[in-house]
């Protein structure tokens, strides 16, 4: 062929096709995360981490793999010289044990990394089932808090009457007690199937045999007032205290405990504040503000909130560059973000804590159930006059949805849906509408 009848790509054109592969790299670094948890979130094939980067192990979350693989754009120039980037993924906000489950928030885990509790349980630990479940994450806490427990009053009389419960068993529990004791009542005590903090794997209830051989129960008092006492030491919280059922949502229960991990169950109940406060609180303690210093007078933690990015399907998060001076855990809140904990009892000199606030500032108003406060579930009534119509079924707390036509009661995603349900069902309670203890 005659050179001159040869047709040339022009240079620009290459350029194009160059800048093309560019741009498509740079997007597939921008859309990649890496998990930080085991497990994967429902209907979610978990990802590989890459070979690349650091594994830490996650003794608080239970979280692992966090891969060092920074957002190509991020703006590293305020970044502390002992902090780096991570990547994690935005389905993770729903894992960890931070994560806030209550009648707003459902589960959106179902009991990952479970292990037998009867199986891997202490000697001093007795247990209703032997079928019974919870994170592999809590049984050593569980252990020394039981042993320490046993040896401090003499007694090894305490059960674990429930710990992880799935939303099935949820539902069974709730129709059960709303036939039993009535729709209102039992909405003071039992959580909405797929909103009980059971399902995560990190709760368990307790209970002891009287002298008649029946189990009760506990309710804080005499010898098993040490258990609220001291929970926190072991990472335990007390969920549902006696003076926030209104922001909590259910009614005082002395039997049932959460995992939160030692520096905020330490800051929790030192405060005297629930789950609900603490992490809506957290949000304004950020890296750049320095976050929140814990300091329970041997260990030192620096925890602070980093939002979800929305844009895209991963989250840069900073962590400390040397993890096995500063190690460090990362859990998800269950609503919009993340909340690291890093370990600086060995790092006098880590950049947070001159920044870092142990002060506590937090307007829990927008939390309050304005209706849930009023109600007396011994009488199943309000103990003011009684709300019109508008007043309490407008309420968020029961959550009314007008076009709802389901009948099955696992349907029903609401309070108020229940509630609505047996009032046609049962046209009128059941039982004797007394406030015995129910299973949360």
């Amino acid at each position: 062929m005659n050179s001159k009848n040869k047709r040339s790509v022009p240079n620009g054109f290459l350029g194009l096709i160059v800048l093309v592969i560019f741009i498509s790299g740079i997007a597939t670094m921008l859309v990649s995360g890496h998990r930080i948890s085991e497990g994967a979130a429902p209907d979610v094939k978990p990802s590989q981490p890459s070979s690349s980067g650091s594994s830490d192990s996650d003794s608080l979350t239970g979280l692992s793999s966090q891969a060092a693989s920074p957002n190509a754009f991020e703006d590293r120039s305020n970044l502390p010289s002992d902090y780096r980037l991570i990547t994690v993924l935005n389905e993770d906000v729903f894992r960890g044990q931070l994560i806030l489950v209550n009648y707003k928030y459902q589960s959106m885990i179902d009991g990952e990394n479970l292990v037998n509790i009867y199986d891997n349980a202490s000697s001093t630990i007795g247990v209703k089932d032997d079928d019974m479940f919870i994170n592999e994450s809590v049984v050593d806490p569980l252990n020394k808090l039981f042993d320490d427990f046993a040896k401090e009053k003499g007694q090894t009389s305490i059960l674990i009457s429930s710990s992880y419960r799935s939303k099935e068993d949820q539902t069974k529990i709730y129709n059960d007690s709303v036939k039993a004791t009535g729709a209102k009542s039992t909405a003071y005590y039992v959580s909405v199937p797929g909103f009980s903090e059971h399902q995560t794997g990190y709760a368990f209830d307790t209970a002891a045999y009287n002298y008649n051989g029946e189990m009760i129960e506990l309710h804080g008092h005499g010898d098993f007032e040490w258990l609220s006492e001291h929970c926190m030491d072991y990472g335990f919280i007390l969920r549902y205290p006696s003076d926030k059922t209104n922001i909590t949502g259910i009614g005082y229960e002395a039997w049932h405990f959460r995992y939160v991990g030692i520096p905020h169950a330490t800051f929790i109940m030192n405060q005297k504040i629930c789950l609900e406060e603490y992490i809506e609180g957290m949000k304004d303690y950020t890296f750049e503000k320095g976050g929140l210093l814990i300091d329970n007078g041997k260990s030192k933690w620096v925890a602070y909130y980093m939002p979800r990015l929305e844009a895209f399907n991963n989250t840069d998060i900073p962590v400390p560059t040397d993890s096995s001076t500063c190690p460090y855990t990362i859990s998800g809140n269950n609503i919009d973000g993340f909340i690291v904990t890093v370990d600086v009892t060995k790092d006098a000199d880590n950049s947070l804590l001159k920044n870092a606030r142990s002060d506590w500032k937090f307007d829990n108003s927008e939390l309050i159930i304005k209706d849930f406060e009023d109600y007396d579930p011994e009488l199943d009534t309000y103990t003011d006059t009684e709300p019109s119509s508008d007043d309490w079924e407008s309420d968020p707390f029961w959550g009314e949805d007008e076009d709802s036509t389901e009948t099955d009661a696992e349907d029903y995603d609401s309070r108020f849906d229940y509630v609505d349900y047996y009032d046609e069902y049962d046209n009128d309670y059941s039982g004797d509408g007394t406030s015995s203890s129910y299973e949360q």
